[in-house]
């Protein structure tokens, strides 16, 4: 996505999530709950952070 101009904009990220090369499909799905989650709290974030009143 390409903003308009003087539009706001945010960049946010968490903590590095690292998945061991021998994982297990249980430690694999473990991980991408983790991943989901980590993901939409940082996107409640940015939208929080950047929304104005109208």
């Amino acid at each position: 996505m390409v903003p308009y101009p003087w539009s706001r904009g945010l960049y946010l990220w968490g903590a590095p999530i690292w998945v061991p090369r021998d994982s297990d499909e249980q430690a694999l799905e473990a991980v991408c709950v983790e991943l989901e989650t980590t993901l939409n709290r940082l996107t409640d974030q940015a939208d929080e952070a950047v929304r104005r009143e109208t």
